[in-house]
């Protein structure tokens, strides 16, 4: 295994940030039976990222290396574009968080009360959708798409891309329940309104430094490719 290419799907993961999911975990943690809802939502998403993860790089990652065998700047053309998009995405998030708080939207809220086999449906539901449309999810597994590793290694960087990008979500979780009993309400509060007040501001933040970094890393061998 490419220690290198572990990293990179691994930090690919952790600069996934989903303020939604992380603004889900104090509202659900509040609920009667909390830990349990949040750790089932939590096993939801965890399913669903791997799922996705092994589907894009065992089947559309196949069709991707075939092209990439033909077409060169295929994978550092992917790693470039999502690099535009991120500094986008990032500014627009900038921009959102000096006009306001954000928050998960209403809507979205309304489903954390869900029974536990819905509320895991939706936790799956929720991160398909945004892996499908989350280009940090594409590059990823682009790059462990095409390296024509066998099944093991490639289940490897799926898991490590799953884990990583629920990092930040378990972390709360782990919080509460490092938290003394009668001071977890009081924290969790706490967390919830720093989330809203400056969560977007530096999921803008890590957003426009990884659109920085693939722009940096993958923009020679896009160029060099073109050649």
């Amino acid at each position: 295994m490419d220690l290198g290419l572990l990293a990179e799907v691994a930090g690919l993961g952790l600069a996934a940030v989903d303020v939604v999911g992380i603004a889900f975990m104090p509202i659900l943690l509040a609920q009667r039976d909390g830990l349990r809802r949040a750790l089932v939502f939590l096993l939801g998403s965890f399913v669903a990222l791997v799922a996705m993860g092994l589907v894009f790089t065992t089947g559309v990652g196949t069709v991707v290396a075939d092209f990439n065998e033909r077409y060169p700047w295929l994978e550092p053309g992917v790693e470039v574009f999502g690099g535009v998009v991120l500094l986008g995405v990032g500014a627009l998030m900038l921009v959102r968080a000096r006009s306001g708080q954000s928050h998960a939207p209403d809507n979205l809220v309304e489903k954390l009360t869900l029974p536990m086999p819905l509320l895991f449906g939706f936790g799956a539901l929720l991160v398909t959708i945004q892996s499908i449309v989350d280009v940090v999810f594409v590059v990823a597994m682009v790059e462990a798409g095409t390296r024509g590793l066998p099944f093991p290694q490639v289940l490897l960087l799926v898991l490590a891309y799953a884990v990583t990008a629920l990092l930040i979500q378990s972390a709360v979780v782990a919080a509460y329940l490092l938290t003394p009993h009668h001071r977890r309400d009081h924290v969790m509060g706490d967390f919830a309104g720093w989330l809203a007040r400056r969560g977007e501001f530096w999921a803008g933040v890590v957003s426009v430094a990884l659109g920085v970094g693939l722009l940096i890393f993958a923009g020679p061998d896009f160029a060099a490719a073109l050649g």
